[in-house]
């Protein structure tokens, strides 16, 4: 059960929300996800079959998808160029959800959302709404022991996010995207929910799952009344889906309601970080490993 607050279901800025959530939907995958003796051919297929099955699940009955990206900070890079793997990849999707993505890409790793949303934005701005599909993909095939977690995020939790996205040209004020060195990237992010939370009092604020250690010093960069409740033991770092596990795990409490807004952020291990303010549609479809 959450501890945190009620938050605040009007926007602080803007009259029309810059990026109107309709689906937020998390699905763990089994860790292996695959056994050592399987192909790199058959887990790309597998992989990508399972991604299609949960776009199929949760954006099939959204009005037409303007735009399909994949982002991820652990998925194969294998997947993610030009190579056949990546095509067997994306060919499974399609069966499954009958589109490719559009792109995929981890070059962001746990920011991605952010800057697909901005440019996501940026085209809106020439040709008005536009209803994105992201999913964020976090499934290692290669089994590689580091995903597992080290020192710099803990343990990890890997898994599918699913998100339909209504982008708006405008405003543009409500999402803050930078990056700073390593060594004070935890502290950037801090100054920065900081500044983004000042004029946006009242609201939820979704930071990424860390370690005890890491949260206390993020914490002590800004006023942490409003953050959520730490869900890193239930599910551990889960890279890019962090904060919108963390809004599912509010939603689920009763501590946040579709219709209200809320501000995400995420953190790369690279120094880029991620920080938007999002509204819930009121008609919000939202489920946790496939419960409505």
């Amino acid at each position: 059960m959450s501890n945190s607050p009620p938050f605040a279901s009007t926007p602080s800025l803007g009259t029309v929300p810059a990026f109107r959530v309709h689906t937020v939907a998390y699905r763990r995958t089994e860790t292996p996800f695959v056994s050592p003796q399987v192909s790199l051919e058959d887990a790309a297929l597998a992989l990508g079959q399972r991604v299609g099955d949960e776009a199929c699940r949760y954006a099939s009955d959204a009005d037409p998808i303007d735009d399909y990206v994949v982002s991820s900070t652990v998925l194969s890079q294998f997947l993610a160029d030009g190579s056949p793997h990546a095509g067997y990849f994306q060919e499974a999707i399609a069966s499954h959800y009958g589109r490719r993505p559009d792109w995929v890409t981890n070059a962001y790793e746990c920011t991605g959302w952010g800057f697909i949303l901005r440019y996501i934005q940026g085209k809106a701005q020439f040709n008005g709404r536009r209803r994105l599909l992201l999913q964020i993909v976090d499934t290692d095939i290669h089994n590689f022991t580091y995903w597992l977690g080290n020192n710099r995020w803990g343990k990890s939790g890997f898994g599918i996010c699913t998100l339909v996205i209504d982008v708006m040209p405008e405003p543009n004020n409500m999402l803050l995207i930078g990056t700073a060195s390593q060594a004070n990237a935890l502290l950037q992010l801090g100054r920065s929910l900081r500044s983004f939370t000042e004029s946006r009092p009242g609201l939820g604020i979704a930071v990424p799952f860390f370690p005890e250690m890491s949260r206390r010093a993020l914490f002590k960069c800004f006023d942490t009344a409003c953050v959520h409740a730490d869900h890193y033991q239930r599910f551990g770092h889960s890279f890019g889906s962090d904060p919108w596990l963390s809004l599912l795990a509010e939603l689920g409490a009763g501590s946040a309601h579709p219709g209200s807004d809320c501000i995400v952020s995420s953190l790369a291990m690279n120094g880029y970080f991620s920080i938007a303010q999002i509204t819930l549609a009121p008609d919000l479809h939202f489920a946790l490993e496939g419960e409505l």
